[in-house]
């Protein structure tokens, strides 16, 4: 498996929020939680429907 970085911008209150909801301090893990999440998520496959 080959690791990459990746980035990208959030506004302050993005991040704390998305913190918040992951019960994360880092920005790292919560950003890792979400990622995962929205890979492993049924709803997030809708082929565009959104």
């Amino acid at each position: 498996m080959k690791i990459v970085h990746a980035q990208t911008v959030l506004t302050d209150e993005q991040l704390a929020a998305l913190k918040k909801k992951s019960n994360e301090t880092s920005t790292k893990d919560a950003l890792s939680i979400a990622v995962q999440h929205y890979l492993e998520c049924e709803y997030t496959d809708m082929d565009d429907e959104m």
